[in-house]
């Protein structure tokens, strides 16, 4: 993971300073890092040296070139068991959750697995471990009740992570990510050239890149919270206003 053209702004280097000032001795934990949303997130988290650990749970190592790559611990993940992930969390006061795959890659039965089983059973885990704020990537239009596998599984995983107790839950849901995937899918390239122009015609609806969602989570995790508990959702483009309007700081 290289930091090529990461953009932060005074706003979020502040915001970050002030976070390490009044909540000390925190630590992150990452799941899903290797995916595009969750490789952004290791990066932000890094740059803004805000947590006195950053722990990435993979079941492939990633390499980090960047600052503080001392503050980075790696370690194996087996999502089917609670117990290990629950001695594995403690210590953590802030997770990340960049988990997902696709129908197309692991079929119905894989993409359930992951996006509402895994997911499930790290957010169970981290409450056990008594984590403070749990962040989640989802997706637009996630709702329980919907039709759709994808919309539906989003849905039932964000809905049973809100009822779990945690102090905090921040639920991000991004439209289309843009990004330059390591893995090729050559449909998603195909689609992205008419979402690109029809995301002109109405700004913020339809796409995102990897890492205003990434910003916009770790952001968000430097704010302290009104009240607890405190359950908030992002839209798409509530995510773009909040990151552009930052920029102009």
């Amino acid at each position: 993971i290289a930091l090529d053209n990461i953009v932060l702004g005074s706003k979020f280097t502040k915001a970050a300073s002030e976070f390490k000032e009044r909540a000390p001795g925190r630590n992150a934990l990452v799941l899903g890092g290797t995916g595009e949303v969750g490789r952004e997130v290791i990066k932000h988290l890094m740059v803004s040296d805000a947590f006195d650990k950053v722990t990435v749970f993979t079941r492939r190592p990633i390499e980090y070139t960047g600052a503080h790559a001392e503050k980075l611990v790696q370690k194996p993940v087996d999502f089917e068991n609670t117990e290990q992930l629950e001695r594995d969390f403690a210590g953590h006061s802030h997770a990340f959750c960049c988990l997902g795959t696709t129908r197309a890659k692991s079929g119905a039965d894989g993409f359930y697995k992951v996006d509402h089983d895994y997911v499930v059973n790290s957010a169970k885990a981290c409450k056990t471990a008594n984590v403070e704020h749990y962040s989640i990537c989802s997706s637009a239009g996630a709702d329980k009740n919907s039709m759709f596998l994808y919309t539906k599984t989003k849905g039932q995983a964000e809905d049973e992570i809100q009822n779990m107790g945690f102090p905090r839950v921040s639920i991000f849901r991004p439209a289309m990510l843009m990004c330059d995937r390591d893995e090729s899918r050559l449909l998603e390239k195909v689609a992205t050239y008419p979402i690109k122009f029809l995301d002109k015609l109405v700004p913020g609806m339809l796409a995102i890149p990897t890492s205003t969602v990434a910003w916009t989570m770790v952001d968000n995790a430097f704010s302290a919270p009104k009240k607890t508990p405190l359950n908030e959702a992002f839209s798409n483009s509530e995510m773009l206003k909040y990151f552009n309007e930052a920029q102009k700081e």
